[in-house]
């Protein structure tokens, strides 16, 4: 069975726990330099594995994703990562735990994630496609978080909060150079925002906008320029859209709908809108009380997703999924019998 923090990403399970809170401002606009480990050590205790690929890579790319290991009591869900081709085949660890929010560079040769420190802080990290060569990015109390890369794989947005949890927790959305240089926060300093993800043209960057009144949270999908700082919302996604991410010709978002909050529908249920935020939700994994879908993500040439899903043979336990663009047929890609997977993403050919 799910947890609490069922089906979430990291960011929104701190929500719940802080629903109580109230917000204060973030950190200053700068970071420390970071620092390199040696390659092929990491603070997660990187699996030492040899290139995927018993077989021939797969022509449809790479797909990154985790199994849940704890639930941590501030950060949310911790995962274990692993690799694995569309098809099912040439599965391998990436690290054995103190992960999330994998995502694919996309020229395929990296990988940006998440990873736990012993000290209690959450920094951006990136390793390459087997595992090796993880480079710690950012440094310094907190959580620096959620990396997303920008079109070119110049560059990285994150979110940072100077603490992980308790009152004043609240994330800003910043960004690096590929290499951790560079450090800027370019989010609004005085909103609560989470899972940045970089539009396929490079100019604008969309979000999901946390907002309290009382112990009430709500959700909101906004899309922010990055060169005039203007932002826009997308109200046709609702009230509790998370997980969102841009079609790869950038004209519709996919999200799912979080039923842990709404009770607008009976599971998790993922959907797509225009990326203007106009007309209503198309519905590509329909939910029912045994059946959900959450955290999509598109293959590089945009015609499948890949997804955590529930109930799709047994409803026992959470699995990863492909379907279609159209939410049409839907497959298990991976089960595995004593963890659920959760945190996906879908890259291209490792070089």
């Amino acid at each position: 069975m799910r947890g609490p923090l069922a089906g979430r990403a990291t960011c929104l399970g701190a929500v719940v726990a802080l629903a109580a809170v109230a917000c204060s401002s973030g950190g200053g606009d700068t970071a420390e330099p970071t620092r390199t480990p040696a390659a092929g050590t990491s603070s997660s205790g990187s699996a030492s594995s040899t290139h995927p690929g018993t077989g021939r890579p797969d022509p449809d790319g790479r797909i990154v994703f985790g199994r849940i290991t704890r639930v941590d009591d501030g950060y949310g869900q911790v995962v274990a990562l692993y690799a694995i081709d569309p098809d099912g085949s040439d599965e391998v660890q990436l690290t054995k735990g103190e992960s999330a929010y994998p995502e694919w560079s996309p020229q395929g040769d990296r990988i940006a994630y998440t990873v736990g420190l012993a000290d209690g802080s959450w920094q951006v990290a990136t390793m390459a496609p087997d595992g090796s060569d993880v480079r710690v990015l950012t440094s310094g109390p907190g959580e620096h978080g959620s990396p997303a890369w920008t079109p070119d794989g110049s560059s990285l947005v994150y979110v940072h909060s100077p603490i992980v949890a308790g009152s004043g927790y609240r994330t800003t959305i910043w960004l690096m150079k590929a290499d951790g240089s560079q450090q800027k926060r370019i989010g609004n300093p005085d909103t609560w925002d989470i899972e940045p993800k970089v539009s396929p043209d490079g100019t604008s960057v969309l979000f999901v906008r946390v907002t309290q009144a009382g112990q009430k949270l709500t959700t909101s999908l906004m899309v922010r320029d990055l060169s005039t700082g203007k932002e826009r919302a997308l109200p046709a996604a609702g009230t509790w859209p998370e997980h969102a991410d841009w079609a790869r010709d950038g004209m519709s978002i996919v999200y799912n709908v979080w039923a842990g909050i709404t009770d607008t529908v009976p599971h998790d249920q993922v959907e797509r809108v225009p990326a203007d935020g106009s007309g209503t939700p198309t519905v590509l994994f329909p939910a029912t009380a045994s059946r959900g879908g959450f955290k999509p993500k598109f293959s590089p040439d945009g015609t499948r997703l890949v997804l955590g899903c529930v109930g799709v043979v047994t409803g026992k336990d959470d699995a990863a999924c492909t379907m279609d663009a159209d939410g049409s047929n839907v497959r298990i890609l991976v089960d595995s019998p004593s963890r659920d997977e959760n945190h996906f993403d879908w890259g291209p050919v490792p070089p």
